[in-house]
């Protein structure tokens, strides 16, 4: 009583194992979201070494208080607008 059971039971899983279609592979979505930089949460990339936010934040104004830009993660000095060139005079007519 048990024996036929059994086959039946195994014969009723194997069918409709092999009558199963195929799952197609689901399509990436975008679900992961870029880290700033890779470098992971709280920190940022600088002169390719990860830096946390906060150094970062008091290296700006460290360069801010010189009156000074950060660029790369150097402090330099502010472009100032071109010099307005007097216009030229004309040369004198012989």
């Amino acid at each position: 009583m048990i024996r036929p059971t059994v086959v039946a039971l195994a014969l009723c899983v194997v069918s409709s194992a092999q009558s199963m279609p195929y799952v197609p592979l689901q399509q990436p979505n975008n679900s992961v979201i870029p880290v700033r930089q890779g470098c992971g949460l709280g920190r940022q990339l600088v002169d390719g070494i990860c830096v946390s936010n906060t150094k970062v934040r008091a290296a700006v104004r460290k360069c801010s208080s010189r009156k000074m830009r950060m660029v790369n993660g150097r402090c330099e000095p502010r472009a100032r607008p071109a010099a307005q060139q007097p216009a030229a005079t004309p040369a004198t007519q012989r």
